[in-house]
């Protein structure tokens, strides 16, 4: 295995290069090994830096996403909750919540029966990345956010 410096992140192997990247101690609890290792499927030189340039870029982005997730928000304390929100706005508080992920059950339980894998995955998977921005809410909390802005 012979390190090449001009790309970064990579050691060649059979003249195939790889990509290598150590996993940040602070981090490692979400690994289940230290490095992360493996073949970039090129010989080229530039092929293999500009892959593992995007690689490296994409860890530290997931890695900066651990890290913000793992930490108290400052200012917490300070949030309006959902129900204060509604108040405000003359709105109801909300008595029958129904959150964000029990919809998908619901959904998926009457639309995905005899349907792929696929569908379920694809629901699952859009409704997650709302849950992760925004918090697993009631929908009409959802509905709040969007006619505030």
């Amino acid at each position: 295995m012979a390190n090449d410096k001009s790309v970064p992140f990579s050691f060649t192997k059979n003249g195939i290069y790889y990509f290598e990247r150590r996993v940040p101690s602070d981090l490692q609890k979400h690994y289940s090994s230290k490095k992360i290792t493996y073949s970039l499927k090129t010989r080229s030189a530039p092929s293999a830096a500009s892959r593992a340039s995007r690689a490296a870029h994409q860890l530290d982005e997931y890695w900066y996403h651990l890290r913000i997730k793992d930490v108290e928000l400052p200012g917490k304390h300070k949030l309006r909750m959902a129900c204060d929100i509604a108040s405000s706005a003359g709105h109801a508080p909300f008595t029958d919540a129904v959150t964000l992920s029990e919809a998908v059950d619901v959904y998926l339980k009457l639309k995905g029966a005899n349907r792929p894998m696929t569908f379920r995955r694809a629901a699952e998977r859009s409704c997650g990345y709302v849950i992760d921005v925004a918090g697993d809410k009631d929908l009409r909390a959802y509905m709040l956010i969007v006619t505030e802005n």
